[in-house]
């Protein structure tokens, strides 16, 4: 069993860690324990269980009470407290491995967790992996055509975790404007915390052709893999996107893509070049304005818009 407590897009950073344990740890079954927001991109994944950590018995680890029996002989934890270790013996799990869930110094999250892996003589795997199956592709393929999406179309992800990581959304709705006027339909994306931005980009521009509210995290990953160009702020749904093979461009400002850019096949971002980005956390909260993501300029996104999106043939369905 695997343990992860991170958001969407520290998740999608482990899954090489995570399927490189996989091909490591005997016997099966396997399960990913995690907050259902993020491990449910892996639902459906055959031979994968997931399991939430807010619900008996993995919640009781934590408290006095006896757990009870999981049957598990053997699990990994991206977490150094050693709470889990401790639950975890006491319910009957014989081996525990505890791996610090962050890097110290300038080492991209995905690659802390893989060398943690081979230092303990595992084989590692470089990229994410959700392992869509061909049937979700087809599915989504038929689902977008009945709602009109029938050629090329770029995804769009105005929102982000915090507020001073998200670009002017008019902004990105000018760019939005300008791929549209490029024969591209506009899929728009809302996440729970995403009103705001998303309303501020539909202010400044036209309808998108199709606006995906709140979507199943697997559907909107296949959606993703179908999708010609993606566009977003440093949030999980740039990381969902890079795993499912969307050409993916992402925009940088107070965070350090060195650390948390998104790793897949076909990903590039831009970073501001304001002289205090990229900041610590404790900066971060202090800051009164998100200038760093104001400094990014509309042509330089639409540049490299462009060049992703003509780097290699169009996918046409």
């Amino acid at each position: 069993m695997v343990i992860h407590q991170g958001a969407l897009g520290d998740f999608i950073l482990s899954l090489p860690a995570i399927w490189a344990l996989y091909g490591a740890m005997t016997p099966k079954p396997f399960a990913v324990a995690g907050h259902p927001w993020a491990v449910g991109v892996l639902e459906g994944v055959p031979e994968v269980d997931l399991l939430d950590v807010n619900t008996p018995p993995l919640s009781s680890l934590w408290t006095a009470e006896a757990p009870g029996v999981l049957p598990f002989p053997k699990a990994v934890v991206f977490s150094n407290s050693p709470h889990w270790r401790e639950g975890l013996k006491r319910a009957g799990v014989k081996e525990v491995w505890t791996l610090p869930p962050f890097p110290q110094g300038n080492l991209h999250l995905m690659d802390h967790h893989l060398r943690g892996l081979f230092l303990c003589g595992v084989k590692v795997k470089t990229h994410p992996d959700l392992f869509l199956s061909s049937e979700e592709r087809k599915k989504v393929r038929h689902w977008l055509r009945e709602k009109g999406i029938e050629g090329d179309f770029v995804v769009l992800h105005p929102g982000a975790g915090s507020s001073q990581k998200v670009w002017p959304p008019e902004r990105m709705a000018e760019v939005a404007q300008r791929l549209r006027q490029q024969g591209l339909f506009i899929v728009l994306v809302e996440g729970p915390a995403d009103d705001g931005p998303v309303k501020a980009f539909l202010d400044a521009s036209s309808p998108p052709d199709l606006l995906l509210k709140t979507p199943p995290l697997r559907k909107l990953a296949a959606v993703l893999s179908e999708a010609a160009l993606f566009i977003g702020n440093d949030a999980g749904v740039a990381h969902l996107a890079a795993a499912a093979g969307a050409p993916t461009l992402v925009l940088f400002g107070p965070t350090d893509p060195s650390l948390w850019a998104p790793r897949g096949r076909k990903v590039r971002w831009i970073q501001s070049r304001t002289p205090c980005a990229p900041c610590s956390a404790h900066r971060r909260r202090e800051c009164p304005r998100n200038r760093c993501m104001e400094d990014i300029p509309v042509e330089a996104v639409y540049i490299e818009s462009l060049s992703l999106l003509y780097d290699g043939e169009r996918r046409r369905r």
